[in-house]
């Protein structure tokens, strides 16, 4: 029986599983890594590791429901921060997602490759969430069109591909993003909103 997902929110054991496991999962792969590797990095008994999760499965799973959610949970605090202006908004979410990808790195690399070592049913359930997120930039777009702050479409750019092209913009990222590096989270967050507002055609904020 699957552990329920309020211990890998709240208990510190099952957040240090987490965290270790996405470590090894990001320089490993899912397939190289086994649970006996994951006990003996987190430093847990096979019984403490097993109390919170039946698998390493279900560890995966945790890690990218909680990517997912959190990802999800920071966009629609940017919209709620930004208001009911397109113009706003998605500087806000271009930021948020931006700064998920770079300041949770191992976490967003996860999530984008692993996914696919989960049966059907659960790699379904992190599909949506992808469609979730996804949806967000969309609406948004539409919006900025609808009432004129974006004209990208003028210029033959749909709103499905413009969506996905941000979106690849910040979490891709994760990929060449070092924190010692030149740039730090927050600059980069800053340069990718200007990028996509150059993308989408909108006015200088």
């Amino acid at each position: 029986m699957t552990a329920p997902r309020s211990d890998a929110r709240t208990t510190d054991t099952a957040k240090r599983i987490l965290d270790v496991a996405a470590e090894l999962f990001f320089s490993d792969g899912y397939p190289a890594t086994s649970v006996r590797r994951i006990m003996t990095a987190c430093e847990v008994t096979a019984g403490s590791l097993y109390n919170h999760y039946s698998s390493k499965e279900d560890v995966l799973f945790a890690i990218l429901e909680r990517s997912h959610d959190d990802t999800l949970t920071a966009l629609h605090e940017g919209l709620a921060a930004a208001g009911d202006d397109p113009a706003e908004q998605l500087p806000a979410i271009v930021a948020a997602i931006s700064t998920f990808h770079t300041e949770r790195q191992i976490e967003g690399m996860v999530s984008q490759r692993e996914w696919r070592h989960l049966p059907a049913n659960r790699a379904a359930v992190i599909l949506q969430r992808q469609r979730e997120i996804r949806e967000i930039f969309e609406k948004c777009l539409r919006r900025g069109v609808e009432t004129g702050a974006f004209t990208f479409p003028d210029r033959g750019i749909d709103v499905d591909i413009a969506a996905k092209s941000i979106l690849d913009l910040c979490m891709n990222a994760g990929q060449w993003f070092r924190s010692e590096g030149r740039l730090d989270s927050a600059e980069l967050a800053r340069q990718h909103t200007e990028i996509v507002i150059l993308l989408v055609g909108a006015s200088q904020r």
